[in-house]
């Protein structure tokens, strides 16, 4: 027997172990009870008769079938499903069933002394065990087909269900993916428009952009700790301080007890975005970012003070964003754009508080 690290055996060879030994058992209890089952109905008809002849006979009975069920299992998985086949396979059982009982009854009997229990092979010795022995091989034939059609359906249960999880993978990778070219090409529009005039903030936003992308790009899952978020969040602010000066104001807010819990990655960064380019006027630029944990569940707000119709420039940050949490939670989880009295607008987002895990 294989042994593994310490000494411990295989799961794999210990399932296969337990089986034996628990199939073995089974078959001496069977053979135990049809041998007591016998014995007192000689008792009940006052016909007693010795009991070890009548337990020899059972236990030999069940050992020889249960040492012909693997190879019938076989069998029975690789053959095709038809009559004549079915008609073969139980009469080679049959035949070799019963001459291993004969074979080993006679051996025991010699063994135990026991000389007036000889069983000679006669062919109505084979006949007679044929009505016991078809009723079993129809009961673990059908059985049999009953488990592998169960085990097929779990499977294809199983696959679609991975398919499922993958075809969702994918579609939230592609949402994902979606924002870095949209970030991208409004970031690199920006520095464009700073390359001549003010030369040294284009190329800090270039190193800062770099720090982002390689930090976004190396990611490996569509949700990460709220504190992560709050990191990313805060190199892309880094960036838009360095294009904006001090005419850019970024309020963040948080509870530092929420930073352990589940986030989809980058959602914030596309919602500041918006608020940033419609928070104000020219270079000044007002945007407002608070979390909170409000029945279950995560609520973050992200307000802008700008003048425009509230539904300005929402489009793919606010669709992107709405799409990926659909996605990951379901009904549980949304978007909200609202407009704010006074001027700006107010885009509040929530999803269930589950704690994150590294695995």
């Amino acid at each position: 027997m294989q042994v593994v690290g310490n000494g411990a055996v295989p799961r794999s060879s210990w399932l296969r172990h337990r089986a034996f030994w628990g199939w073995l058992t089974l078959l001496v209890a069977i053979a135990l009870l049809r041998a007591t089952n016998r014995y007192l109905i000689g008792v009940a008809s006052h016909e007693i008769t010795p009991f070890t002849p009548k337990l020899i006979e059972e236990l030999t009975g069940a050992l020889s079938f249960g040492a012909c069920l693997p190879p019938l299992f076989m069998a029975l998985r690789r053959m095709r499903p038809t009559f004549a086949s079915h008609l073969c396979l139980f009469a080679i059982l049959s035949v070799v069933q019963s001459s291993l009982m004969i074979v080993s009854r006679q051996g025991v009997f010699r063994l135990a002394n026991l000389a007036d229990y000889a069983y000679p092979p006669t062919v109505w010795r084979y006949l007679m065990e044929v009505p016991t022995q078809l009723f079993f091989y129809v009961v673990i034939a059908f059985g049999l087909w009953l488990f592998d059609r169960y085990r097929e359906g779990q499977a294809r249960e199983l696959r679609a269900v991975q398919l499922e999880s993958a075809l969702s993978e994918a579609r939230l990778e592609a949402l994902r993916l979606q924002l870095n070219p949209h970030f991208l090409f409004n970031t690199l529009n920006a520095v464009s428009e700073l390359m001549y005039d003010r030369p040294r903030v284009a190329d800090e936003m270039l190193s800062r952009i770099g720090g982002l992308l390689r930090a976004t790009l190396s990611a490996r899952s569509q949700e990460h700790s709220l504190l992560d978020e709050w990191r990313l969040l805060s190199l892309y602010l880094d960036i838009q301080r360095a294009r904006f000066g001090e005419g850019l104001d970024a309020r963040v807010r948080h509870d530092p007890s929420l930073d352990g819990l589940r986030v989809p990655f980058l959602v914030l960064q596309p919602l500041v975005e918006n608020a940033i380019e419609h928070g104000g006027c020219g270079d000044d630029r007002r945007v407002d970012v608070d979390a909170s944990r409000e029945s279950g569940r995560i609520t973050v707000r992200v307000r802008d003070f700008g003048g425009g119709t509230p539904q300005a420039g929402h489009g793919i940050g606010l669709g992107n964003v709405d799409a990926r949490l659909r996605h990951l939670y379901g009904d549980e989880a949304g978007v909200r754009l609202e407009p704010v009295e006074g001027g700006g607008s107010l885009v509040t987002l929530w999803w269930p508080a589950r704690p994150w895990e590294l695995a």
